[in-house]
């Protein structure tokens, strides 16, 4: 049996979904693929994806932080808030361009507005079919994590950032909002994700490079953390506020805050039997 996670990089022009198609390709039909966590069709870079029975456990994961390095337009104005959708003439760029003061809202945890165009559901359906449908309405804020923005280079209407943040935090939304704090608007051109939790750019294959032995193993994420020996098969329900890994001669279990939250047999020190 094979699982565990791929570390692909995305490149410009396919969704999520046409990468997890690609994957597919490579393995056993029948086998599950699905990608953690939605990169933009316009946008590059990691997009870490589960093999196998390794689909079980994305909702398990860690939560890890991201890192994108971000080209942004000033000037202009988008329905979809980057260079895809509809773009308008903003206002005009001002000159010189300081960013220093406008950037500083961007640290720590703020209430942000996501972008229509995205994957979130409201009233049970995604934001981004009813924007395609061309239905009003209005997303809430939602919070978003910033741990630092950085100006890599910059012209007289453009800015490339270094943008490290939380999950969840839309680099659209910070175009957008960095426009109109300018009173200028402005859209997001490019995206390349450096950084998605533990997968990093510099290890992300080409879909061209994938074989099954590029599997990262499905233990992957938990390496760094101290796994516990259960003394009984099947696993208890509950393990004295365990967090993490736990195996048995006949399998292994995943604990969150003490409650099992998944368990497979078949599985021997930490590899598929």
């Amino acid at each position: 049996m094979e699982a565990g996670f791929l570390n692909i990089l995305k490149p410009p022009g396919m969704t999520s979904h046409d990468v997890v198609y690609r994957v597919r390709r490579f393995f056993p039909k029948g086998t599950k693929v699905g990608h953690l966590g939605t990169l933009d069709p316009p946008a590059a870079g990691v997009l870490p994806v589960a093999v196998g029975f390794a689909t079980r456990l994305i909702s398990h994961l860690p939560e890890g932080d991201k890192a994108y390095l971000a080209e942004i337009q000033f000037g202009k104005r988008s329905d979809t808030l980057d260079a895809a959708g509809v773009v308008e003439a903003g206002g005009p760029v001002p000159y010189p361009l300081d960013l220093s003061s406008h950037l500083l809202p961007f640290q720590g945890t703020i209430m942000q507005v996501p972008p229509q165009v995205s994957a979130l559901r409201l009233d049970g359906q995604r934001s981004y079919d009813r924007a395609r449908r061309g239905e009003q309405f209005e997303l809430p804020a939602r919070p978003a994590i910033y741990h630092g923005v950085q100006v890599v280079r910059q012209t007289c209407d453009t800015a490339t950032l270094r943008v490290a943040c939380g999950p969840g935090t839309y680099i659209r939304s910070l175009a957008r909002d960095l426009g109109e704090s300018l009173g200028c608007g402005a859209i997001l051109r490019f995206l390349l994700r450096l950084q998605s939790g533990d997968f990093h750019l510099p290890q992300a294959i080409r879909l061209e490079e994938i074989t099954p032995q590029q599997l990262l193993p499905w233990h992957w994420p938990w390496r760094d953390q101290s796994a516990r020996t259960l003394e009984q098969w099947p696993p208890p329900n509950e393990a004295e506020g365990w967090h993490g890994l736990a195996l048995h001669s006949k399998g292994a279990a995943l604990y969150r805050d003490g409650v099992k939250v998944w368990a497979r047999e078949g599985i021997v020190g930490g590899t598929a039997a």
